[in-house]
């Protein structure tokens, strides 16, 4: 059981690109104006620089970086080391052939359909920057250099192929992230312990066994108090709290995408009385089962 991937499939991450473009003379891209959950933009060619309001020295981006916006906070990508002027145009690419100096960005966004309870967003920082040579230390050069090739060349089915290879490239700058920040902290951090991970992983192949803390703390090889005192500093929650914010996206998402009943959802994450179960799931999403599978049913635009 990988429990990363468990998370994003339950999560539904779903990606797409919507500029790939280039910019000459001045231009500004601003990030704060998109409203999105998730922002990336690959520097597919040339140089330019991100800005934010609370650090006065901006950050060189170049051939082959990568960057993530997450939780939309105010950022600019510009062509100069200079803070971007009020003037100067937004979010305005290059639409003649220009000679000279250039900048090529791919730039995308990610969401999760699944909004709720996110515990690998939570842990990310508002600003993610993987320099190219970084991204060789995985996967991640190879999915960045194909989007590059993708979009120049311009295929048959590359916009298709481009939306899939966002979705890898989100995955695949989380485990760079991993590997490169060491943390003692969060839930990075505990993906990278082997007992506390041990433990969740064990929960994540069976949410409707019944777990308590003890039979947690077992699988961790831990004592029961020293589990729960390390999962709660590492995490900001209790076990038996993960446990049910966990299920409960289990069943948001069955609710959603299956036809089995509320009683049949229950007992798949650990609930034998149905009563229980709705009462735990209006809890964390302030509504009942039956109105998420309404609204999920329900055609796009419609109106009551």
């Amino acid at each position: 059981m990988d429990i990363l991937n468990d998370v994003l499939k339950t999560l539904r991450l779903s990606s797409k690109v919507f500029l790939d473009a280039k910019f000459c003379d001045e231009w500004v891209i601003d990030m704060s104006s998109m409203n999105l959950q998730i922002n990336f933009h690959v520097i597919a060619n040339g140089d330019c620089w991100l800005h934010t309001p609370d650090t006065p020295t901006p950050i060189a981006l170049h051939a082959g970086d990568l960057m993530f916006c997450l939780h939309n906070p105010l950022l600019f990508i510009s062509h100069s080391s200079e803070y971007p002027a009020d003037d100067l145009p937004r979010n305005m690419p290059t639409t003649e052939d220009k000679q000279g100096k250039s900048t090529s960005l791919i730039c995308g966004y990610c969401e999760f359909l699944q909004h709720y309870w996110n515990p690998i967003l939570k842990e990310l920082p508002d600003v993610m920057v993987i320099p190219a040579a970084d991204s060789t230390k995985t996967n991640l050069a190879i999915i960045i250099n194909m989007m590059i090739a993708e979009t120049n060349y311009g295929h048959v089915g590359s916009n298709a192929i481009v939306d899939r290879l966002s979705d890898i490239l989100f995955i695949e700058a989380i485990r760079t992230y991993m590997l490169l920040h060491e943390t003692n902290l969060g839930y990075i951090a505990v993906l990278k312990d082997p007992r506390l991970s041990k433990a969740l992983t064990s929960f994540h192949k069976q949410p409707e066994h019944h777990w308590c803390v003890q039979a947690l703390s077992e699988e961790a090889g831990m004592s029961r108090s020293g589990f729960a005192e390390q999962f709660k500093k590492m995490l900001n929650m209790s076990p038996m709290e993960y446990v049910t914010g966990w299920r409960m996206q289990q069943a948001y998402d069955m609710l959603i995408s299956e036809n089995k009943s509320v009683m049949h959802i229950a007992e798949n994450c650990g609930y034998q009385s149905e009563p229980a179960f709705r009462k735990a799931f209006k809890k964390q999403f302030n509504v009942g089962p039956g109105t998420i599978r309404r609204e999920a049913r329900e055609p796009a635009g419609s109106v009551h």
